[in-house]
């Protein structure tokens, strides 16, 4: 039985990391797994090809081309040849293209939905909801994520909720060494809260960076740390300059795969988005480094984090920059609080989110599918 994986790229956090830990866990259990990639690139690459085998690049870069047509047509045929059972895509790009190639390849096919697509435009939703319609599964990764769906018309038997996996056995960093880790350097003094996210605008980071200030009158001691790139960066850079928030108060450090080892280095986490979160990886490090968390009541946080406070601070859906440093300045004043959120925290995660409990519930789910196919009882 053998499973090909469709993901954009193979970069350690996100879906990507997720798709990966899912193949290389697999793997490791004895099925044969199969990963495609628009972009052979990211840190997975080599831990993916040693335990799966070459990762197949697709180099499809436009929607409507010949070339695309003609990759599409590749990809089926490779599919036919490496006697591929299943295709599981776990994007929206690869869920639009990879809808054709396996009903091409005449395989059964896996849709993943891990955000509440609320930054496509209308066009690729009604792709997407094709996609939808021909797999025989949906896999969500927050009830968040299916409630949405299924007020949309996504049938419940079809949904399956798989949460995400914390680092496979093996994955963690060394601790950093300031000789080697130059990012170190960079990180300023105090007490620093994390945030680790795509600077995009549903991410709405700003909004921990105009709280700053605030929190600094209160705490001068409190400073912040900006994991991440995107097209936000120069503006929340040049905000933070505005108001008079220097090296010594913010460092913006760009894409890091060091973040586990940065973690133990700081004193909180944030996660504030807008729209469009599913389970956030994100979240999920700092509480498994046992690092309190403040995050908004968007997607699958307050499945996290808990409605009652216990394992973090849930923020209201579009919280003020008021709100927010009242949540960051009651952490860092109350540290017994702030240590039991963070252990409650660690133990949720542990226990629901532990890799062999993850790949428990994978195998279980493809089981039935493979057996399917197998006996051409269902499928494409």
């Amino acid at each position: 039985m053998k499973i090909a994986h469709w993901v954009y790229h193979l970069i350690r956090g996100g879906t990507e990391g997720q798709c990966a830990r899912c193949a290389i866990g697999l793997a490791a259990r004895g099925w044969e797994q199969r990963v495609v990639v628009f972009r052979r690139a990211g840190h997975f690459v080599e831990p993916v090809e040693a335990a799966c085998g070459p990762v197949r690049e697709v180099p499809i870069r436009h929607l409507l081309r010949p070339s695309t047509v003609a990759e599409i047509l590749r990809l089926a045929r490779w599919l036919r040849s490496e006697k591929i059972d299943l295709l599981h895509t776990w994007d929206a790009d690869a869920a639009i293209f990879g809808s054709v190639a396996a009903r091409l390849a005449g395989i059964p096919l896996v849709t993943s939905r891990r955000d509440l697509g609320a930054i496509y435009p209308p066009w690729k939703q009604r792709m997407l909801d094709r996609a939808d319609r021909q797999a025989v599964k949906v896999v969500v990764n927050a009830q968040a994520i299916h409630d949405h769906f299924a007020a949309r018309g996504l049938p419940d038997a079809k949904m399956e909720l798989i949460p995400n996996t914390l680092p496979l056995p093996g994955e963690q960093d060394p601790a950093p060494r300031p000789s080697d880790d130059a990012w170190i350097r960079r990180l300023p003094p105090g007490r620093r809260l994390a945030v680790v996210n795509r600077l995009d605008p549903e991410k709405n980071t700003g909004l921990l960076v105009e709280a700053l200030p605030l929190v600094r009158k209160e705490i001068p001691d409190a400073t912040l740390v900006v994991v991440g790139d995107g097209p936000e960066r120069p503006a929340l850079e040049a905000r933070a300059a505005a108001l008079g928030l220097g090296p010594d108060a913010v460092a913006f450090l760009g894409d890091l795969d060091r973040v586990p080892a940065l973690l133990p280095l700081c004193t909180l986490g944030a996660l504030v988005p807008t729209s469009n979160e599913g389970t956030s990886n994100t979240l999920l490090e700092y509480m498994a480094a046992g690092l309190p968390a403040m995050a908004t009541d968007c997607g699958g946080n307050a499945e996290l984090l808990g409605r009652a406070g216990e394992r973090g601070v849930l923020l209201s859906a579009a919280p003020s920059p008021e709100e927010a440093a009242s949540a960051w300045i009651a952490l860092l004043r109350n540290a017994g609080r702030a240590r039991g959120i963070g252990a409650a925290a660690k133990a949720f995660v542990l226990a629901r989110h532990a890799p062999g409990t993850v790949l428990d519930r994978w195998e279980a789910f493809y089981r039935p599918l493979l057996c399917i196919e197998r006996h051409g009882e269902g499928g494409v």
